[in-house]
């Protein structure tokens, strides 16, 4: 069978960041509960001249570059968003429009490419689609890229807040990839309908989130993922990974997992709920007991009631507290989480940021390892697919510089953050600091024939 996967991938993410201690302090709260409790330290903001596709095609240009890609490599681009910038038009077409003006006119005309929303988990599923065409043997070039992008927003002073970022992932798909292989088979998908969960209706830019109940969003990403885990425990007995059950269980097949990640604190409940359920069975569960006591009864609950009820959270939180999850987290899940603390929530993009994270701060060697990227999107889809990092990996490994430029971001002060969000900043007073970049040079006016049409360059 052909193998398949991510060839090389580039993390984008604006140049400039809000130091969520000084937005604690500016909001009348205690800092350690927006770096410590939620788990961002800092986030990145868009300029007035960036927006969702500058960010994608920024990040496609330096990974062509990077790899010397030629636009005649790639028969396809696909730019999977919950934040879209047209209702009719894809982002893909604006992106193609800005690498042209490098490329040359008509240079990608050939391709096939378009817009995917399922909320956060659009670049996941993208990634596994733009793969089965290679798996097929459909793919008629070498490449397809996969470009996420996603700004998070909320709005100011809200509860949501610390938790804004933005990022954009291109990932290069391709033959006998060079960082990470898809395992065939080894997928598991949940999917439901939740109306009352984050959600962003009438074209709204900025979310609306548990609109039902308090901590439903919360839950219905943890009984999603759950239901992914689940499917995923079943599919994995169709492939190399599985062993017959003794004490093994499925989370002792994966060397590490990158999570979709709003938040730090999302992402260790997430893995909380899945090492309770995966540990219930086992022989050590006895001893989690003996410590923090039973787990509380489900009754006649739904998931996402039991997910919510003060009970099972009183629980999860002593689970949490134990040296054996804590142990099992940070070797499996911590080296994801560092890029994703300075960034904040990219939405899409953010399982990809972890993935980065990883290859750069991973202290062991990951050749041959298994990887689990899970993602998850609200209203619900939650999806789990295993991979393979590649045995020569680290020739890909040295060019992710994703930590490097973070150190190099300009700090805003919380008045030019404010400014910035509330759209009062102007596109003309935006220096670059990082370049070469995709900047947005106008949007067009409303009630003009040119509404909502939006000019690029390339700032070198």
């Amino acid at each position: 069978m052909t193998r398949v996967g991510i060839d090389a991938m580039y993390v984008h993410t604006p140049e400039l960041y809000v130091d969520n201690s000084e937005l604690a302090i500016a909001r009348n709260e205690d800092p350690k509960h927006f770096v410590e409790g939620i788990g961002i330290k800092s986030f990145s903001v868009a300029p007035p001249n960036e927006d969702q596709a500058s960010m994608a095609a920024t990040a496609a240009y330096r990974l062509m570059e990077s790899y010397n890609i030629s636009p005649s490599d790639i028969f396809r681009i696909d730019t999977p968003t919950e934040s879209g910038l047209d209702a009719s038009r894809a982002l893909v077409s604006d992106v193609v429009g800005m690498l042209e003006q490098v490329y040359g006119r008509g240079s990608f005309s050939h391709l096939m490419g378009y817009e995917q929303k399922f909320a956060c988990v659009s670049g996941m599923e993208r990634l596994l689609d733009s793969s089965a065409w290679f798996a097929a043997g459909w793919n008629s070039r070498k490449y397809a890229l996969v470009l996420v992008t996603d700004i998070a927003k909320y709005e100011l002073r809200s509860k949501e807040e610390p938790t804004q970022g933005a990022a954009a992932a291109a990932l290069l798909i391709g033959e006998n990839p060079r960082l990470l292989e898809i395992i065939p088979h080894a997928v598991g998908s949940g999917l439901r309908n939740e109306r009352g969960d984050f959600k962003k209706p009438g074209g709204r830019t900025i979310a609306l989130v548990d609109t039902v109940g308090k901590g439903r969003s919360y839950a219905a990403y943890l009984s999603e993922m759950k239901q992914a885990w689940l499917n995923f425990s079943s599919s994995i007995k169709n492939t190399s990974l599985y062993r017959e059950k003794d004490e093994t269980s499925t989370v002792d097949l994966i060397d590490r997992a990158g999570f979709h990640n709003p938040h730090k604190k999302m992402v260790i409940s997430a893995y909380a709920s899945l090492l309770i359920h995966e540990w219930r069975n086992r022989p050590k569960w006895s001893q989690v007991v003996s410590r923090i006591g039973p787990e509380p009864p489900r009754g006649d609950m739904d998931d996402l009631t039991y997910y919510m009820s003060k009970e099972y959270n009183e629980f999860r939180r002593k689970f949490m507290a134990l040296d054996e999850f804590n142990l099992d987290f940070e070797r499996k899940v911590g080296s994801s989480l560092i890029a994703p603390e300075l960034i904040g929530n990219s939405y899409a993009a953010s399982v990809f940021v972890g993935l980065d994270s990883i290859f750069e701060n991973d202290k062991e060697s990951l050749s041959n390892k298994i990887l689990a990227l899970c993602g998850y999107g609200s209203g619900s889809h939650a999806l789990i697919q295993a991979t393979k990092v590649a045995p020569d990996y680290d020739s890909v490994r040295k060019k992710l510089d994703l930590m490097n430029r973070i150190s190099q971001r300009r700090k805003l002060s919380i008045q030019e953050y404010e400014e910035i969000h509330q759209g009062l900043a102007r596109i003309e007073d935006c220096k670059v600091i990082s370049k070469p970049r995709f900047v947005l040079v106008s949007v067009g006016q409303k009630g003009t024939t040119s509404e909502g049409d939006r000019d690029y360059s390339l700032a070198r």
